[in-house]
C-alpha cells in the first residue's frame, strides 16, 4: 500500500499534486530534508527542485530535471523589401504626374 495522501498520476506514476501551493509546501519539504541530511552528514535521496503540469490528469508533478533555458534567436531578415500598396499608388501617382521617385 502506498504511503501517499496524495493520488498517484496514471500516466506518468509520480504523486499528483492539485494545486501550486501544494508543490511550493513539497519542494520546501524536499529542500529541509536535504538541509537536514546534510547537517546528520547523512544521505538523503530528496532530489526535487522543479515542478510542471502534467496535461494527462490535470496536476502537478515534481521533478528532478532543471527547466532548460529559453534561447532566443534573431529572425533573418530578407535584404530586399517587397513594397506594400502605399508604394504602388505612390509610382501610379508619380507617373501620372511626370515626377520620379527615388529610394531612401
Amino acid at each position: 500500500m502506498s504511503r501517499h495522501h496524495a493520488p498517484i498520476c496514471e500516466s506518468s506514476g509520480k504523486v499528483r499534486f492539485r494545486e501550486p501551493k501544494d508543490i511550493k509546501r513539497a519542494l520546501r519539504r524536499a529542500d529541509q530534508d536535504r538541509s537536514r541530511a546534510r547537517l546528520n552528514d547523512v544521505a538523503c535521496n530528496r532530489r526535487e527542485i522543479e515542478s510542471y503540469s502534467c496535461s494527462d490528469c490535470n496536476g502537478w508533478h515534481l521533478t528532478s530535471q532543471q527547466t532548460r533555458p529559453v534561447r532566443l534567436t534573431p529572425v533573418a531578415r530578407p535584404l530586399m523589401r517587397t513594397p506594400g500598396p502605399a508604394a504602388g499608388a505612390m509610382r501610379r501617382m508619380a507617373s501620372a504626374t511626370g515626377f520620379t521617385i527615388a529610394a531612401a
